[in-house]
Protein backbone atom coordinates (compact mmCIF):
# COMPACT_ATOMS: atom_id res chain seq x y z
CA UNK A 1 0.00 0.00 0.00
CA UNK A 2 1.67 3.19 -1.15
CA UNK A 3 0.69 6.50 0.65
CA UNK A 4 -1.06 8.72 -1.79
CA UNK A 5 -2.85 10.98 1.51
CA UNK A 6 0.41 13.00 2.52
CA UNK A 7 0.97 16.71 0.93
CA UNK A 8 4.37 17.21 0.05
CA UNK A 9 5.94 20.38 1.38
CA UNK A 10 7.54 21.90 -2.16
CA UNK A 11 7.78 25.41 -1.40
CA UNK A 12 11.34 26.73 -1.52
CA UNK A 13 12.34 23.56 -3.53
CA UNK A 14 12.17 25.53 -7.14
CA UNK A 15 9.26 23.73 -7.43
CA UNK A 16 7.51 24.90 -10.99
CA UNK A 17 4.14 24.21 -9.59
CA UNK A 18 4.19 25.65 -6.60
CA UNK A 19 7.37 28.70 -6.46
CA UNK A 20 6.49 29.56 -10.15
CA UNK A 21 3.05 31.03 -8.76
CA UNK A 22 4.64 34.51 -8.11
CA UNK A 23 6.20 34.18 -11.59
CA UNK A 24 3.10 33.36 -13.78
CA UNK A 25 0.05 34.16 -11.81
CA UNK A 26 1.67 37.52 -9.70
CA UNK A 27 0.53 35.56 -6.25
CA UNK A 28 2.68 33.30 -4.34
CA UNK A 29 0.03 32.30 -1.41
CA UNK A 30 -2.54 30.94 -4.82
CA UNK A 31 -3.32 27.27 -4.60
CA UNK A 32 -1.56 25.60 -7.49
CA UNK A 33 -3.81 23.24 -9.27
CA UNK A 34 -2.45 24.46 -12.64
CA UNK A 35 1.05 22.56 -14.06
CA UNK A 36 0.69 18.70 -14.99
CA UNK A 37 2.93 17.63 -12.11
CA UNK A 38 1.37 15.63 -9.69
CA UNK A 39 2.02 16.24 -5.63
CA UNK A 40 2.59 12.72 -4.34
CA UNK A 41 5.01 11.06 -2.62
CA UNK A 42 7.54 8.92 -5.86
CA UNK A 43 7.86 5.34 -5.88
CA UNK A 44 9.79 4.76 -2.85
CA UNK A 45 12.53 2.37 -5.58
CA UNK A 46 13.03 5.54 -6.79
CA UNK A 47 14.17 7.62 -3.83
CA UNK A 48 16.41 4.62 -2.89
CA UNK A 49 18.03 4.16 -6.25
CA UNK A 50 18.89 7.41 -6.69
CA UNK A 51 20.27 8.06 -2.95
CA UNK A 52 22.31 4.85 -3.15
CA UNK A 53 23.42 6.09 -6.78
CA UNK A 54 24.76 9.36 -4.69
CA UNK A 55 26.97 7.02 -2.09
CA UNK A 56 30.82 6.96 -3.16
CA UNK A 57 30.00 7.07 -6.61
CA UNK A 58 31.40 9.54 -9.29
CA UNK A 59 29.61 11.69 -11.99
CA UNK A 60 31.75 10.99 -14.91
CA UNK A 61 30.43 10.19 -18.53
CA UNK A 62 27.83 7.75 -18.58
CA UNK A 63 25.65 5.85 -21.26
CA UNK A 64 22.31 3.73 -21.92
CA UNK A 65 23.10 0.37 -20.78
CA UNK A 66 21.22 -2.79 -22.29
CA UNK A 67 19.30 -2.97 -18.89
CA UNK A 68 18.09 0.54 -19.79
CA UNK A 69 16.46 -0.74 -22.90
CA UNK A 70 15.43 -3.71 -21.40
CA UNK A 71 13.26 -1.85 -18.80
CA UNK A 72 11.54 0.11 -21.44
CA UNK A 73 10.59 -2.50 -23.60
CA UNK A 74 9.53 -4.71 -20.96
CA UNK A 75 7.35 -2.08 -19.96
CA UNK A 76 5.76 -1.89 -23.22
CA UNK A 77 5.07 -5.18 -23.41
CA UNK A 78 3.80 -5.65 -20.34
CA UNK A 79 1.60 -2.83 -19.86
CA UNK A 80 0.37 -2.26 -23.72
CA UNK A 81 0.89 -5.64 -25.43
CA UNK A 82 3.20 -3.84 -27.86
CA UNK A 83 6.96 -5.18 -28.67
CA UNK A 84 9.48 -2.40 -29.35
CA UNK A 85 13.20 -3.10 -29.82
CA UNK A 86 15.71 -1.62 -27.98
CA UNK A 87 17.27 -0.46 -31.41
CA UNK A 88 13.91 1.20 -32.46
CA UNK A 89 14.44 3.52 -29.00
CA UNK A 90 16.52 7.07 -29.37
CA UNK A 91 16.96 9.13 -25.71
CA UNK A 92 15.92 12.60 -25.66
CA UNK A 93 15.89 14.91 -22.31
CA UNK A 94 11.89 15.50 -23.30
CA UNK A 95 9.26 15.02 -24.97
CA UNK A 96 9.39 18.64 -26.73
CA UNK A 97 12.70 18.31 -27.55
CA UNK A 98 12.27 14.89 -29.28
CA UNK A 99 9.41 16.70 -31.38
CA UNK A 100 11.42 19.47 -32.46
CA UNK A 101 14.67 17.37 -33.00
CA UNK A 102 12.50 15.25 -35.04
CA UNK A 103 11.39 17.83 -37.31
CA UNK A 104 14.89 19.41 -37.67
CA UNK A 105 15.65 16.28 -39.01
CA UNK A 106 12.82 15.35 -41.37
CA UNK A 107 11.42 18.73 -42.34
CA UNK A 108 12.27 21.35 -44.77
CA UNK A 109 11.46 24.94 -44.37
CA UNK A 110 7.80 26.26 -45.33
CA UNK A 111 6.26 22.56 -44.69
CA UNK A 112 2.78 22.40 -43.05
CA UNK A 113 2.62 20.80 -39.68
CA UNK A 114 -1.44 20.05 -38.41
CA UNK A 115 -1.82 19.90 -34.72
CA UNK A 116 -5.23 19.24 -33.31
CA UNK A 117 -7.29 22.55 -31.47
CA UNK A 118 -7.61 22.59 -28.40
CA UNK A 119 -4.32 20.83 -27.49
CA UNK A 120 -1.19 21.67 -25.21
CA UNK A 121 0.37 25.02 -25.71
CA UNK A 122 3.22 24.25 -26.81
CA UNK A 123 2.06 22.77 -29.73
CA UNK A 124 1.63 26.15 -30.99
CA UNK A 125 5.54 27.09 -30.76
CA UNK A 126 5.98 23.72 -33.24
CA UNK A 127 6.66 26.72 -36.20
CA UNK A 128 9.95 26.93 -34.97
CA UNK A 129 8.95 30.90 -35.36
CA UNK A 130 7.76 30.88 -39.09
CA UNK A 131 10.39 27.80 -40.03
CA UNK A 132 7.28 25.53 -40.37
CA UNK A 133 3.72 26.17 -40.84
CA UNK A 134 1.48 24.97 -38.03
CA UNK A 135 -1.98 24.18 -39.37
CA UNK A 136 -4.79 24.35 -36.75
CA UNK A 137 -7.49 21.52 -37.13
CA UNK A 138 -10.16 22.08 -34.32
CA UNK A 139 -11.38 18.92 -32.41
CA UNK A 140 -15.66 18.37 -32.99
CA UNK A 141 -17.24 18.44 -29.26
CA UNK A 142 -20.22 16.69 -28.22
CA UNK A 143 -21.74 15.79 -24.73
CA UNK A 144 -18.07 16.89 -23.75
CA UNK A 145 -16.54 14.70 -25.51
CA UNK A 146 -14.06 15.38 -28.53
CA UNK A 147 -13.55 13.88 -31.83
CA UNK A 148 -11.20 14.21 -34.85
CA UNK A 149 -12.80 16.42 -37.90
CA UNK A 150 -11.33 13.73 -40.57
CA UNK A 151 -13.07 16.09 -43.42
CA UNK A 152 -11.06 18.96 -42.50
CA UNK A 153 -7.92 16.80 -42.13
CA UNK A 154 -7.70 15.44 -45.45
CA UNK A 155 -8.38 18.87 -46.96
CA UNK A 156 -5.11 20.22 -44.84
CA UNK A 157 -3.44 17.24 -46.34
CA UNK A 158 -4.58 17.11 -49.12
CA UNK A 159 -3.15 21.05 -49.38
CA UNK A 160 0.32 19.81 -49.29
CA UNK A 161 0.50 19.35 -44.88
CA UNK A 162 3.60 16.87 -44.32
CA UNK A 163 3.79 16.31 -40.40
CA UNK A 164 0.63 16.00 -38.06
CA UNK A 165 1.58 16.32 -34.28
CA UNK A 166 -1.02 13.65 -32.40
CA UNK A 167 -1.50 14.61 -28.81
CA UNK A 168 -2.70 10.71 -27.38
CA UNK A 169 -4.09 10.63 -25.31
CA UNK A 170 -5.16 14.31 -26.04
CA UNK A 171 -4.55 17.25 -23.34
CA UNK A 172 -6.55 18.88 -22.21
CA UNK A 173 -9.44 16.85 -22.54
CA UNK A 174 -7.95 13.13 -21.14
CA UNK A 175 -9.74 11.12 -24.56
CA UNK A 176 -8.31 8.59 -25.47
CA UNK A 177 -8.93 7.49 -29.17
CA UNK A 178 -10.22 4.79 -30.28
CA UNK A 179 -8.36 1.79 -32.35
CA UNK A 180 -10.51 2.84 -35.71
CA UNK A 181 -9.96 6.14 -35.08
CA UNK A 182 -6.22 5.52 -35.46
CA UNK A 183 -6.52 3.65 -37.99
CA UNK A 184 -8.44 5.68 -40.07
CA UNK A 185 -5.79 8.31 -39.18
CA UNK A 186 -2.97 6.65 -40.07
CA UNK A 187 -4.96 5.30 -43.48
CA UNK A 188 -5.25 9.07 -44.21
CA UNK A 189 -1.65 9.57 -43.34
CA UNK A 190 -0.08 6.95 -45.92
CA UNK A 191 -2.52 7.94 -48.34
CA UNK A 192 -1.09 11.80 -48.76
CA UNK A 193 2.55 10.91 -47.82
CA UNK A 194 1.96 12.37 -43.82
CA UNK A 195 4.56 11.74 -40.99
CA UNK A 196 2.18 11.35 -38.01
CA UNK A 197 4.31 12.11 -34.69
CA UNK A 198 2.77 11.24 -31.59
CA UNK A 199 3.08 12.44 -27.99
CA UNK A 200 2.04 9.92 -26.19
CA UNK A 201 3.40 11.15 -22.74
CA UNK A 202 0.12 10.56 -20.73
CA UNK A 203 -0.94 7.12 -22.22
CA UNK A 204 0.51 5.13 -19.03
CA UNK A 205 -2.37 7.28 -17.47
CA UNK A 206 -5.14 5.31 -18.39
CA UNK A 207 -8.03 5.13 -16.17
CA UNK A 208 -9.17 1.57 -14.74
CA UNK A 209 -11.23 -0.02 -17.23
CA UNK A 210 -9.97 2.18 -20.60
CA UNK A 211 -7.38 1.28 -22.98
CA UNK A 212 -5.11 3.30 -24.62
CA UNK A 213 -3.72 2.01 -28.03
CA UNK A 214 -0.54 3.23 -28.32
CA UNK A 215 0.34 3.80 -32.78
CA UNK A 216 2.68 1.62 -33.00
CA UNK A 217 0.20 -0.97 -32.01
CA UNK A 218 -2.31 -0.82 -34.35
CA UNK A 219 -0.73 -2.25 -38.10
CA UNK A 220 2.52 -2.33 -40.09
CA UNK A 221 1.23 0.43 -42.09
CA UNK A 222 1.17 2.60 -38.88
CA UNK A 223 4.48 1.41 -38.12
CA UNK A 224 5.77 2.73 -41.41
CA UNK A 225 4.70 6.23 -40.91
CA UNK A 226 4.39 7.08 -37.22
CA UNK A 227 7.44 8.21 -34.33
CA UNK A 228 6.26 7.92 -30.68
CA UNK A 229 7.25 10.29 -28.06
CA UNK A 230 7.14 9.22 -24.48
CA UNK A 231 8.78 9.21 -21.18
CA UNK A 232 8.09 8.30 -17.86
CA UNK A 233 7.58 11.85 -16.44
CA UNK A 234 4.30 12.33 -16.46
CA UNK A 235 3.42 8.49 -15.23
CA UNK A 236 5.74 8.62 -12.31
CA UNK A 237 6.20 12.44 -11.54
CA UNK A 238 9.74 12.84 -12.32
CA UNK A 239 9.81 15.39 -14.48
CA UNK A 240 12.51 17.21 -13.46
CA UNK A 241 15.21 14.22 -14.24
CA UNK A 242 14.93 14.95 -18.05
CA UNK A 243 14.41 11.16 -19.93
CA UNK A 244 12.13 10.94 -22.23
CA UNK A 245 12.46 8.51 -25.96
CA UNK A 246 11.38 8.52 -28.99
CA UNK A 247 10.25 4.82 -30.85
CA UNK A 248 10.68 4.98 -34.54
CA UNK A 249 10.49 1.57 -36.48
CA UNK A 250 11.50 3.18 -39.86
CA UNK A 251 15.05 2.82 -40.10
CA UNK A 252 15.69 5.63 -42.51
CA UNK A 253 13.94 8.44 -39.92
CA UNK A 254 15.19 6.80 -37.53
CA UNK A 255 18.38 7.02 -39.22
CA UNK A 256 18.15 10.85 -39.98
CA UNK A 257 16.90 11.92 -36.16
CA UNK A 258 19.41 10.10 -34.21
CA UNK A 259 22.07 11.49 -36.39
CA UNK A 260 20.28 15.56 -35.59
CA UNK A 261 20.41 14.56 -31.98
CA UNK A 262 23.70 13.86 -32.09
CA UNK A 263 24.71 17.13 -33.34
CA UNK A 264 23.80 18.54 -30.91
CA UNK A 265 25.10 16.33 -28.32
CA UNK A 266 21.64 16.12 -26.64
CA UNK A 267 21.34 13.16 -24.44
CA UNK A 268 19.91 11.87 -20.90
CA UNK A 269 22.41 12.47 -17.43
CA UNK A 270 23.13 8.87 -15.52
CA UNK A 271 19.91 10.55 -13.25
CA UNK A 272 17.56 10.55 -16.05
CA UNK A 273 18.62 7.10 -17.12
CA UNK A 274 18.42 5.30 -13.53
CA UNK A 275 15.46 6.86 -12.68
CA UNK A 276 13.94 5.37 -16.17
CA UNK A 277 15.33 2.27 -15.68
CA UNK A 278 13.85 1.82 -11.92
CA UNK A 279 10.29 2.85 -12.36
CA UNK A 280 9.85 0.90 -15.35
CA UNK A 281 11.25 -1.88 -13.80
CA UNK A 282 9.17 -1.64 -10.20
CA UNK A 283 6.38 0.49 -11.07
CA UNK A 284 4.06 -1.68 -12.17
CA UNK A 285 1.72 -1.90 -8.54
CA UNK A 286 2.13 1.89 -7.57
CA UNK A 287 0.99 3.14 -10.84
CA UNK A 288 -1.88 0.24 -10.64
CA UNK A 289 -2.59 1.83 -6.90
CA UNK A 290 -2.09 5.64 -8.30
CA UNK A 291 -4.70 5.34 -11.32
CA UNK A 292 -7.69 4.25 -8.88
CA UNK A 293 -6.71 7.02 -5.95
CA UNK A 294 -6.92 9.45 -9.21
CA UNK A 295 -10.19 7.64 -10.44
CA UNK A 296 -11.32 7.83 -6.88
CA UNK A 297 -10.38 11.98 -7.13
CA UNK A 298 -12.01 12.22 -10.34
CA UNK A 299 -15.38 10.73 -9.40
CA UNK A 300 -15.04 12.78 -6.32
CA UNK A 301 -14.60 15.87 -8.20
CA UNK A 302 -17.13 15.33 -10.76
CA UNK A 303 -20.13 14.54 -8.04
CA UNK A 304 -18.98 18.27 -5.94
CA UNK A 305 -19.24 19.92 -9.36
CA UNK A 306 -22.65 18.22 -10.56
CA UNK A 307 -24.21 19.23 -6.75
CA UNK A 308 -22.42 22.55 -6.28
CA UNK A 309 -22.04 24.16 -9.53
CA UNK A 310 -24.72 24.11 -11.87
CA UNK A 311 -22.87 26.76 -14.41
CA UNK A 312 -19.58 24.08 -14.59
CA UNK A 313 -19.89 21.08 -16.96
CA UNK A 314 -16.76 18.14 -15.74
CA UNK A 315 -16.57 15.30 -17.93
CA UNK A 316 -14.70 12.11 -16.56
CA UNK A 317 -11.00 12.18 -18.67
CA UNK A 318 -10.41 9.01 -20.05
CA UNK A 319 -6.20 9.39 -18.83
CA UNK A 320 -4.40 11.27 -17.06
CA UNK A 321 -5.48 13.65 -13.94
CA UNK A 322 -6.62 16.75 -15.61
CA UNK A 323 -9.89 18.14 -15.57
CA UNK A 324 -11.24 20.08 -18.75
CA UNK A 325 -13.96 21.97 -17.18
CA UNK A 326 -16.59 23.87 -19.44
CA UNK A 327 -17.73 27.31 -17.56
CA UNK A 328 -19.75 28.36 -19.84
CA UNK A 329 -22.76 27.71 -18.28
CA UNK A 330 -21.57 30.63 -15.62
CA UNK A 331 -22.45 33.35 -18.44
CA UNK A 332 -18.91 34.58 -17.52
CA UNK A 333 -16.08 36.23 -20.02
CA UNK A 334 -12.98 34.44 -19.86
CA UNK A 335 -11.26 37.55 -18.46
CA UNK A 336 -13.99 37.48 -15.43
CA UNK A 337 -14.03 33.70 -15.01
CA UNK A 338 -10.11 33.59 -14.84
CA UNK A 339 -9.95 36.53 -12.33
CA UNK A 340 -12.93 35.63 -9.94
CA UNK A 341 -11.00 32.16 -9.91
CA UNK A 342 -7.51 33.64 -8.84
CA UNK A 343 -9.26 36.47 -6.41
CA UNK A 344 -12.32 34.66 -5.12
CA UNK A 345 -11.14 31.06 -5.09
CA UNK A 346 -7.70 31.74 -4.58
CA UNK A 347 -6.90 29.05 -7.64
CA UNK A 348 -4.40 29.06 -10.07
CA UNK A 349 -5.76 26.51 -12.63
CA UNK A 350 -5.03 26.99 -16.38
CA UNK A 351 -6.97 29.79 -18.69
CA UNK A 352 -8.56 27.72 -21.73
CA UNK A 353 -7.69 30.08 -24.42
CA UNK A 354 -3.76 29.06 -23.77
CA UNK A 355 -5.21 25.66 -25.59
CA UNK A 356 -6.24 27.44 -28.56
CA UNK A 357 -9.82 29.83 -29.30
CA UNK A 358 -12.08 26.90 -28.76
CA UNK A 359 -10.87 26.66 -24.77
CA UNK A 360 -12.66 30.09 -24.82
CA UNK A 361 -14.87 28.89 -21.34
CA UNK A 362 -12.62 26.62 -20.36
CA UNK A 363 -9.96 26.14 -17.43
CA UNK A 364 -7.68 22.99 -16.74
CA UNK A 365 -7.60 21.94 -13.06
CA UNK A 366 -5.14 18.92 -12.25
CA UNK A 367 -6.63 16.73 -9.59
CA UNK A 368 -3.35 14.90 -9.31
CA UNK A 369 -2.82 15.88 -5.11
CA UNK A 370 -3.68 14.29 -2.13
CA UNK A 371 -7.52 14.19 -1.22
CA UNK A 372 -7.44 16.57 1.83
CA UNK A 373 -5.83 19.18 -0.51
CA UNK A 374 -8.37 18.63 -3.47
CA UNK A 375 -10.94 19.01 -0.80
CA UNK A 376 -9.23 22.72 -0.23
CA UNK A 377 -9.54 23.22 -4.19
CA UNK A 378 -13.36 22.40 -4.15
CA UNK A 379 -13.98 25.22 -1.45
CA UNK A 380 -11.79 27.72 -3.72
CA UNK A 381 -14.11 26.63 -6.67
CA UNK A 382 -16.98 27.05 -4.93
CA UNK A 383 -16.50 30.50 -3.83
CA UNK A 384 -15.27 31.62 -7.35
CA UNK A 385 -18.34 29.84 -9.34
CA UNK A 386 -21.09 28.75 -6.74
CA UNK A 387 -24.37 29.92 -7.55
CA UNK A 388 -24.33 32.59 -5.16
CA UNK A 389 -21.06 34.23 -5.79
CA UNK A 390 -21.93 34.58 -9.72
CA UNK A 391 -24.73 35.97 -8.91
CA UNK A 392 -23.64 38.32 -6.52
CA UNK A 393 -20.94 39.22 -9.49
CA UNK A 394 -20.82 42.82 -11.03
CA UNK A 395 -20.04 41.05 -14.25
CA UNK A 396 -22.56 38.62 -14.03
CA UNK A 397 -24.70 40.89 -13.08
CA UNK A 398 -24.53 43.25 -15.81
CA UNK A 399 -24.70 40.15 -18.44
Amino acid sequence: MYDFDTLLNRKGSDSYKWDGLSKEYGDPDLMPFWVADMDFKPLPDLDEALRARTVDATYGYTFAGADYYRSITGWYGRRHGLAVSPEEIVNVPGVLTGLHMTLAALAKPGDRIIINTPVYPPFFKLGEDGRYTVLQSPLKEAAGRYYLDFTDLEEKMKKGARFYVLCSPHNPSGRIWSREELLELVALCRRYGVILLSDEIHGDLAMPGQIHHPLLSLSEEARKVSIVASAPSKTFNCAGLKSSFLIIPDEEMRRKVRRKIESYHIDIDLFGLLAAKVVFEKGDRWLDELMRYLQDNALAMKDFIQARLPGVKAYMPDASYLFWLDCRGTNLSQEELVRRLKTEGRLALNDGVLFGPEGTGYVRFNFGTPRSYLEKGFEGLERALGTASIQASPAAAGA
